[in-house]
């Protein structure tokens, strides 16, 4: 991330923290990149200069209740809130259309934004993403369920399990220089209830609620869409890929084995080349396609 320049804006009146990087003079196709929870733009640590260096233009914001930018306490963090938010991001920094890239519940963001703004979103892709299943960790089930959850979901016990590591398959060595960046952001004012918050809105003791499956809603999109999966995701299962690749024929659903729920950060090799080749135009490669 050593091209990225960090900014701040105001939207909504919240101070929202994002970095930009490729472009030259603020040209270029834009691709915006979308975290999930508990989580910030470093999710995208391995992947933005390797788009900037495809010659994208690259902005990926810490949305409000995550990281750096404003954690407000009247926001109810819902999902079709958050893609009001990126729609007002966006018009903030004056983007008409762009590329969306979207991981775990920021892929959810970037479907519900995508049905309801189809032509400012030139392709789509979805990492890990919800909206495709009803199943999803048990972590997150417990988190959503009340007094038990706020027990539960403590940033100090959440270190000392070593909850972070779950995320992958292998936790890449990469983990060890953001882990103490990552853990000062779920410790922040406002961003347990931030978190809490999120789950709740999205997700029950039963998994995802029905009001966000947004599979049935995409067979009408005609954006571009990519669907990537760690084959060892025990956060959202990798079988919610046949899901998409039953019900959407006409996308792409890449399959990265030995992989868990963040293959951007775990195998940012076959994980950038696939995205910039779907990106570019071209056929996205990876170690393991379903069409």
């Amino acid at each position: 991330m050593k091209q990225a320049e960090h900014k701040t804006v105001d939207v909504w009146g919240l101070n929202v923290r994002y970095v930009e990087a490729g472009g030259q003079e603020g040209n270029g196709p834009v691709v915006l990149l979308l975290h999930g929870l508990a989580t910030s733009l470093l999710t995208w640590y391995c992947n933005i200069d390797a788009l900037a260096d495809a010659g994208y233009r690259v902005i990926a914001p810490d949305l409000p209740g995550y990281g750096d930018s404003d954690k407000p306490g009247h926001l109810d963090y819902s999902p079709d809130s958050a893609a009001e938010f990126v729609y007002d991001f966006s018009q903030e920094l004056g983007l008409e259309s762009f590329s969306l890239v979207g991981s775990s519940a920021g892929g959810l963001i970037a479907g519900l934004f995508a049905l309801e703004h189809p032509k400012m979103v030139e392709k789509m892709a979805l990492v890990g993403s919800g909206g495709f299943g009803r199943e999803v960790s048990w972590y997150l089930r417990t988190i959503s369920i009340p007094l038990l959850g706020d027990l539960f979901y403590q940033p100090w016990l959440h270190k000392i399990m070593g909850a972070t590591n779950h995320l992958f398959y292998r936790p890449p060595a990469i983990l060890t220089e953001l882990l103490p960046e990552m853990d000062r952001f779920k410790q922040l004012p406002g961003a347990r209830t931030a978190m809490l918050r999120s789950v709740r809105s999205s997700i029950n003791v039963a998994g995802l609620r029905k009001e966000w499956y947004i599979l049935e809603r995409l067979k009408d999109s005609t954006v571009p869409l990519i669907t990537i999966w760690g084959a060892e995701d025990i956060i959202i299962p990798a079988s919610h890929a046949s899901n998409v690749r039953r019900e959407l024929p006409e996308s792409i659903v890449q399959v990265i084995p030995e992989c868990g729920h963040w293959p951007q950060m775990e195998k940012p090799g076959e994980f950038n080349s696939m995205l910039i080749s779907f990106l570019d135009g071209g056929p996205a490669q990876t170690a393991h396609q379903e069409s």
